[in-house]
């Protein structure tokens, strides 16, 4: 192939990542202005990963709306929401058919009477795919809800970037409190508007994921002064300690100095042998591989979607016998599945026919119910693993 024709692409749009980092804000509602089927789709994405979003709505364009332009309906559907719903932020997102006729969002948010908040996102999908959606869309939050803090709480955080509410979000909550650090609020898993606008109070933003994350940490640092560190999601034990530790120090705190489980012994053992693919975004990517690492085996196969300088991230952790894909076709990853004799491949939902296809054992990482973080994440991701393990050749039984 020329790159002309490429066969199922690794990446979706700039108006998925959008309607992505915006989906767990509570009491809101996403109007995209634009044709059923987008909405449609993505949100059906949404809820085979496990999430569940907030109230999704569309203006429905159709061929006389194309023609003729639709701000006008645009702006009736915001004050349609504002008055039925009254939520207390409503986003609008343009997508690729309005970008390209050229409506007006901006306008529209501005002509409409609401007593909702109401901001307005391009998020035309040929602008960029989901990272840019993701990253302009938290930045453009901060831009427009951030102000400068009357007062700051010298023990409270933000995570920034995170975006995957659920018992991972519990879970490190859950853990920053074991060293008496209170999260003053996210951006933007289950978070409220009044939160997100109280962003400054924070003496610290954690940014989870660098793609995400880092381009509102720094209009946050801009706004408000203040600092962040980029931090690997806390996958393992061994990395919730490092995250623990690289928190109390930026604070100037005492470490954690609680007990530390070990039940590493019978994961380890199910492991022995595994020829393992890790497929998944960047950030998890990593964390995934330095977890398995830490219970001595090494992935045969690495494949992320996007490079965010995996590869220089991965040279010191992995060996020359481990093989990393940067955003491949999804012919290559097959190729290299079978090639590597894949036997349990760690991914998200997409890569689950792959799985079945190649009758390879599938471990679901990215579903939003899966605990995957903290000390409580490892535990069950290692339950996963000896699920997910035959028995080594010569087993009885």
């Amino acid at each position: 192939m020329t790159g002309n024709a490429v066969k199922i692409p690794r990446a979706t749009c700039k108006l998925f990542g959008a309607i992505k980092a915006l989906s767990t804000i509570k009491e809101s509602a996403i109007l995209v202005h634009g044709p059923k089927g987008c909405v449609y789709h993505i949100n059906y994405i949404l809820g085979m990963r496990g999430d569940s979003p907030s109230e999704i709505y569309c203006t429905c364009l159709d061929e006389q709306d194309v023609i003729f332009g639709a701000e006008d309906k645009l702006r009736g559907a915001i004050e349609e929401l504002d008055a039925e719903l009254s939520p207390d932020l409503i986003v609008v997102l343009s997508c690729c058919v309005s970008d390209i006729i050229g409506e007006d969002i901006a306008s529209a948010v501005k002509a409409a009477t609401t007593a909702s908040r109401v901001v307005g996102i391009e998020a035309g999908g040929f602008e960029g795919d989901f990272r840019t959606g993701y990253s302009e869309t938290l930045r453009r939050l901060v831009e427009e809800f951030v102000r400068g803090p009357d007062a700051i709480d010298e023990r409270a955080v933000n995570l920034v970037g995170l975006l995957r509410g659920g018992p991972d979000l519990r879970e490190l909550r859950r853990m920053l409190d074991l060293i008496g650090v209170r999260v003053n609020a996210t951006l933007t898993a289950d978070a409220t508007l009044r939160q997100i606008e109280q962003m400054g109070s924070a003496a610290l933003n954690i940014v989870v994921c660098e793609a995400a994350g880092k381009e509102a940490a720094e209009q946050l640092q801009k706004v408000c002064g203040t600092p962040f560190i980029v931090e690997e999601v806390p996958i393992g034990y061994a990395a919730t300690l490092r995250f623990l530790d690289r928190v109390a120090e930026s604070l100037g705190i005492p470490p954690y100095r609680g007990p530390i489980p070990d039940t590493s012994g019978a994961c380890r053992e199910a492991l022995r042998g595994r020829r393992v693919a890790i497929v998944s975004g960047p950030t998890r990517a990593i964390s995934m591989t330095r977890f398995l690492k830490e219970l001595g085996l090494e992935p045969a196969l690495i494949v992320v979607d996007f490079d965010s300088g995996t590869a220089h991230s991965l040279e010191g952790l992995v060996s020359r016998e481990c093989e990393v894909l940067i955003e491949p076709e999804q012919e290559r990853i097959i190729e290299a599945l079978e090639q590597l004799r894949i036997d349990l491949l760690i991914g998200g939902m997409l890569e689950k026919p792959i799985a079945a296809s190649l009758e390879i054992e599938h471990l679901d990482m990215m579903h939003g119910s899966q605990k995957t973080l903290g000390f409580r994440g490892a535990a069950h991701l290692m339950k996963l693993l000896e699920r997910h393990t035959p028995p080594h050749p010569g087993d009885s039984g």
